[in-house]
């Protein structure tokens, strides 16, 4: 059986219909997001469509300015999640 992490601190909050709790583990940190599935999987897709956007037009030598290069490299270390 899987031990579970000691928390060592707890934020909750919601926006609008959806509720998000991050937690400070030991080793790290857990984000829970509840709300309607249908949403929530509606802006994921739109946030991976405007990454997959700034990779390509990285790919076609466009220059990505301040804020969006930023969100490039921290998201090129990340797999695309199966949808």
């Amino acid at each position: 059986m899987i031990e579970e992490p000691k928390v060592e601190r707890e934020r909750k909050g919601s926006k609008g219909p959806f509720e998000a709790k991050l937690e400070g583990l030991e080793d790290g940190y857990r984000v829970t997001v509840r709300g309607n599935k249908e949403k929530i999987q509606q802006q994921r897709q739109v946030k991976l469509s405007f990454i997959e956007f700034l990779r390509k037009a990285d790919v076609a030598g466009y220059p990505i300015l301040f804020p969006f290069n930023l969100l490039l490299r921290f998201f090129s270390g990340y797999k695309k999640p199966n949808m």
